[in-house]
């Protein structure tokens, strides 16, 4: 709550490494709700790099947090900002092995919308 209001009333702009640090906090936690509320704060106040999705879909992944990850990509593509294709295609890799096909389907069109290949996009 305190991110949101507090900077501009300070007349400062949070780096975007704040938010990161926000977001990976709570996917640690398990607040994918929150994680994705950072998430959408970073877009609007400081922009994220590529390497700060990745980091972000990475421990989604790892966490088996898939729906968040979904979530997070969805919402990069919805601002296009820039995400790697290795990032994006390993979240997919996850929903694949998991059989979680609605995810795979969601990658997917993120990673199109993004103008990302889609390696063996035939394997969902």
């Amino acid at each position: 709550e305190l991110v949101k209001p507090e900077p501009s009333a300070r007349g400062v702009k949070p780096e975007p490494r704040l938010f990161l640090q926000l977001a990976q906090a709570c996917l640690r936690d398990r607040q994918g709700r929150r994680a994705a509320d950072v998430y959408k704060l970073m877009l609007e106040q400081a922009p994220p790099t590529a390497v700060m999705t990745g980091s972000l879909l990475g421990t989604c992944a790892k966490l088996n947090m898939l729906s968040t990850g979904v979530e997070l990509l969805v919402l990069a593509a919805g601002a296009r900002v820039c995400v790697d294709a290795h990032d994006a295609e390993g979240l997919r890799e996850v929903a694949v092995r998991k059989k979680k096909d609605a995810y795979v389907d969601e990658i997917t069109s993120a990673m199109a919308q993004l103008g990302l290949v889609v390696e063996g996009a035939g394997q969902a």
